[in-house]
């Protein structure tokens, strides 16, 4: 059973990832281009055209998202998402044969190697051409491979982050789902037990022993000065098949960050750049209160947001001496 993003009709997710540099990349693509929207938040954010998206634009059917570690380096995976879009003749858009790419990035650079040997116009080729309506494979994968949460005080003390994704159906025809890149500053929180389940370690042990960053104010205050620290940043889609106007996604995008407020502590960090996409298929035509909907499809989002948050750290595995919870 496919409990994640891909189980929404018309789109495919593909990861691709350099595992002896720890830097990749992953790929939404969309059978139809569609009405996609974008809203960032925090500090430090990343994006390729995503001015293209905003309130007020017109280019704003897209028919690729690319979420990618590797910081501005990463972009250069659109190229090879715009090298495969053309060969397989798939760039088709409102003015004409252009391909319709946006997309974000995380900053993996603590974790990741030489991240500016990384090939990430092949990577995106070849997220690509993984792209398929498959489960979507959770963890250290694609853009996530390189993620980590609990930075606020070193990456001595940080904990493995991921990828992860999540679905609902609302009613028999209309589906929300996300994918999320949880590559957070702050720690990962579950509401469902009320405690903290990756984050900040005490000590730098692989022991799950993890503070708040209230615990720590006066060492946190100490890093704001520059010794030492990390940048961040948690990335994420969101999709329904709900036929939607722009401005009513471009609302869903922002209702979707208050997936993130509810299980990252803290959240838009002054050094995360949080951003989300929201994105309709249009499939299922209205039939139904568009205002309403807007609200129940906005807090539906939230809801996968948080999940797809918290499946990332729960299938990420200890890599390159950063701890992870799946053994």
């Amino acid at each position: 059973m496919n409990l994640t993003l891909t189980s929404i009709h018309g789109v495919k997710v593909g990861h691709a990832e350099d595992r002896r540099r720890l830097s990749g990349c992953t790929v939404l693509l969309f059978e139809r281009p569609a009405v996609t929207a974008c809203d960032p938040r925090g500090g430090w954010p990343g994006g390729y055209d995503t001015h293209s998206v905003e309130a007020g634009k017109t280019f704003y059917m897209k028919q690729a998202i690319l979420l990618t570690g590797g910081d501005i380096f990463g972009f250069d995976a659109a190229a090879g998402i715009r090298r495969f879009l053309l060969k397989h003749k798939l760039a088709s858009t409102q003015v004409g044969n252009v391909p319709g790419i946006v997309g974000t990035n995380i900053y993996d650079l603590g974790f990741a190697k030489d991240v500016t040997s990384i090939d990430y116009e092949k990577l995106g080729y070849t997220a690509c051409k993984n792209a398929s309506s498959s489960p979507v494979t959770q963890g250290n994968v694609g853009a996530g491979i390189g993620a980590t949460v609990g930075k606020f005080r070193s990456m001595k003390t940080c904990w493995k982050g991921g990828l992860g994704s999540s679905v609902q159906r609302i009613n028999e025809e209309i589906m929300v789902g996300a994918v999320v890149v949880t590559n957070a500053v702050g720690n990962v929180f579950d509401p469902s037990d009320g405690r903290t389940i990756a984050g900040a370690r005490r000590k730098q042990s692989n022991a799950p022993d993890f503070c708040e960053l209230t615990e720590v104010i006066p060492e946190y205050l100490s890093i704001a000065r520059g010794k030492k620290g990390s940048k961040a940043t948690s990335i994420g889609v969101i999709v329904t098949n709900a036929q939607m106007t722009h401005e009513q996604i471009i609302r869903i995008a922002q209702a979707g960050h208050d997936g993130l407020a509810r299980v990252i502590r803290p959240v838009h960090a002054t050094t995360d750049g949080d951003t989300l996409f929201a994105v309709s298929t249009n499939e299922i035509k209205k039939t139904f209160d568009s205002t309403r909907m807007v609200t129940l499809i906005g807090e539906v989002a939230a809801q996968q947001v948080s999940n797809s948050v918290l499946n990332a750290v729960r299938n990420a595995r200890p890599l390159n001496g950063v701890p992870g919870l799946k053994k």
